[in-house]
C-alpha cells in the first residue's frame, strides 16, 4: 500500500506543478493580449505623426512623454493636479452619497416615488453641461462650482441604479422576513442592502468617468487652476503635446479610480456567486 502511495505521489505533484505552469502561462497570455492593442496603437501613432498627419495636430507619443516629464519635473502640474483631485473626490463622494440615500428612499416608498419620480426624470433629461454656467454664478469660479457639476452627474447614475435595485427586491422575500419578526432596520440590513449592493457598485463604477467629465467641463468654462484649465491653455497655444499630456493624466485618474472601485466591489460582494446577469446599465 505504501509503495502504491509513493508511486502516485510524484504523479500528483507533477500534475499540480503542470497545472500551475498552465495557469501562469494563461495569465501571462491574458496580460499580453491586453497590452498588444495599446502597443500597436502607440507604434502606429508614432509612425503616423508627421507622415500621415501633421504634428501640429497630433503630437508624437515620445513628445507627449517628454512633455509629461517636463511638467512633473518643473512642478508646473502639481497645483492643477491638487485642484482637480479635490474636485473629483468631493464631487464623487457627494454624488454617490446623495444618489444612494435618494434612490433607497424612493425605492422603499412607492408613494414618494409616485410624487418625485416625474420631477427627477424631467431634471435628468436636462443636459448637465448646460448647468455649468449656472453653477459658476451660484458658487463662483472656485472648486465648488466644479464639485456641484460633478456631483449632479454622479448623483443620477447612482440614484437610478440604487432605485432599480431596491425596487427589484422580491416582495415575497420581504413579506417572509416581516412574518418572521424582522423590524425595518433588520429588513434594510439583511434584505434591501444586500439586494441593492450590486446595483450600487455598478452605479459607482459607471459614475467615475462622468465625475471627470463634470469637473473638466467646469474647468473649461471658468477656473483659476485645474487640469481642464491646463488642457485649455495648451490648446489655445497650439501645444498638442500638452493637450495629450493632460488627457493622459486624466486617463490615469480614471484607471486608478476604476481599480479602487473594482477592489471595493470584490470586497463587498465576495458573498455573491458570479452569475451571467448583471444589473442593467441605465
Amino acid at each position: 500500500m505504501n509503495d502504491i502511495a509513493a508511486a502516485t505521489r510524484p504523479s500528483s505533484a507533477a500534475e499540480i506543478s503542470a497545472a500551475r505552469r498552465r495557469s501562469a502561462l494563461g495569465k501571462a497570455a491574458h496580460r499580453l493580449a491586453l497590452l498588444l492593442p495599446g502597443i500597436a496603437i502607440l507604434v502606429f501613432w508614432q509612425w503616423a505623426a508627421g507622415r500621415l498627419i501633421k504634428e501640429i495636430y497630433v503630437s508624437k507619443p515620445t513628445a507627449v512623454a517628454e512633455r509629461l516629464y517636463e511638467i512633473f519635473s518643473s512642478g508646473e502640474i502639481y497645483p492643477h493636479l491638487w485642484t482637480t483631485g479635490q474636485e473629483l473626490v468631493l464631487g464623487y463622494v457627494i454624488g454617490v452619497g446623495g444618489g444612494i440615500l435618494a434612490g433607497y428612499a424612493l425605492g422603499r416608498s412607492p408613494r414618494l416615488a409616485g410624487i418625485f419620480e416625474p420631477y427627477v426624470m424631467a431634471f435628468y433629461g436636462v443636459p448637465k453641461i448646460a448647468l455649468a454656467p449656472l453653477f459658476i454664478i451660484w458658487f463662483g469660479i472656485g472648486i465648488w462650482s466644479k464639485v456641484a457639476l460633478a456631483a449632479i452627474m454622479v448623483f443620477f447614475l447612482v440614484f437610478y441604479n440604487v432605485y432599480s435595485g431596491v425596487r427589484a427586491v422580491d416582495r415575497e422575500l420581504v413579506n417572509l422576513t416581516l412574518v418572521m419578526g424582522a423590524n425595518q432596520r433588520q429588513l434594510s440590513y439583511h434584505v434591501y442592502f444586500p439586494a441593492a449592493a450590486p446595483y450600487v457598485m455598478l452605479g459607482m463604477r459607471m459614475a467615475v468617468p462622468y465625475s471627470v467629465i463634470g469637473v473638466i467641463v467646469g474647468e473649461f468654462t471658468s477656473s483659476t487652476q485645474g487640469l481642464g484649465l491646463f488642457i485649455h491653455e495648451a490648446s489655445s497655444t497650439y501645444d498638442p503635446a500638452g493637450v495629450f499630456a493632460g488627457i493622459v493624466i486624466l486617463l490615469a485618474f480614471v484607471v486608478v479610480a476604476n481599480v479602487l472601485a473594482g477592489r471595493l466591489e470584490r470586497r463587498f460582494l465576495r458573498w455573491k456567486a458570479p452569475t451571467a446577469q448583471a444589473p442593467s446599465d441605465i
